[in-house]
């Protein structure tokens, strides 16, 4: 049997709010939002001062007097450099301007810095400066003569500040001072970590930069008078792999130094021969 039950509908009330409390809470609410925009407008006054004063006196805003230095450099010249520069400003006043200007000056009188930072501490009057340098991947050659540093971004440096880079074997490059170096940088530092992988190990290598089109021409001399065409600058691990075997079969068929040719590794082929005049 089907039954059909009929729920008696629940009785609604409103809750009638007396027009005394009502007006309270008008009243309170409307206190409460003119307190709020009071409050955002004096914010938004003030930020504009502020930005009105910064640009209108970009030295001279939040100056603060300089009571004491910290020095965190990556060697004790520019930490006594820094300190020199300093000294005469102790007890005097010193601005965000001239912190930004000396932290320029700094790095345009030591280019192997990759950073300077200026930060002020207005309760102890303490000023910090922290300098770091830019890390080095190796010393190189370039262009057969003059000794610079190649840093990971593919700078060319006539100095470094810091831990000097262990190098293994020597490198030449043959590319203008300004020369895009950053992919050779990358390449450079991945094979001075796989160096003990080596069958033989690497002593010099060469790099000429002749053009975006074909990424440059690099080819590496081992330790047994190999002569090692790279091509490419990728497939590091891969290469020394296959290298290592290569050497080793070659080794027995072939007398004397050997060329290996890895221009066409890409294409899967690699070609042995022997070391002739190049």
């Amino acid at each position: 049997m089907k039954y059909n039950v009929r729920m008696a509908s629940a009785k609604k009330y409103r809750v009638k709010v007396r027009l005394k409390i009502r007006n309270r809470i008008f009243r309170n609410t409307g206190f409460a939002l003119s307190a709020f925009a009071a409050a955002a407008v004096l914010a938004y006054c003030c930020f504009s001062a502020a930005r009105f004063a910064a640009a209108r006196f970009p030295g001279h805003f939040f100056v603060f007097t300089f009571k004491s230095l910290s020095v965190d450099s990556p060697s004790e010249d520019i930490s006594a450099e820094i300190s020199r520069r300093f000294n005469p400003k102790l007890r005097g006043t010193f601005s965000p301007g001239e912190a930004a200007e000396f932290a320029a000056g700094l790095k345009k009188s030591y280019p192997a810095l990759s950073r300077v930072e200026v930060s002020r501490n207005f309760i102890s009057g303490r000023v910090r400066v922290r300098a770091e340098a830019e890390k080095i991947v190796a010393k190189v050659r370039l262009n057969g003569g003059e000794t610079f540093y190649l840093s990971e971004n593919g700078r060319l440096l006539r100095e470094y500040c810091g831990p000097g880079p262990e190098d293994s074997f020597e490198t030449e490059i043959y590319a203008g001072p300004a020369a895009g170096l950053g992919p050779f940088a990358v390449f450079l530092r991945e094979l001075k970590t796989m160096t003990p992988d080596f069958f033989s190990r690497p002593v010099r290598l060469e790099y000429r930069l002749t053009g975006p089109a074909d990424g440059g021409y690099c080819r590496l001399t081992l330790e047994n008078s190999a002569l090692v065409l790279w091509g490419e600058l990728e497939f590091t691990k891969t290469k020394i792999s296959r290298l290592n075997e290569v050497l080793g079969d070659a080794a027995r068929r072939i007398n004397g130094p050997l060329k290996v040719d890895f221009r066409y590794f890409r294409d899967g082929k690699v070609f042995v021969s022997k070391l002739a005049g190049i």
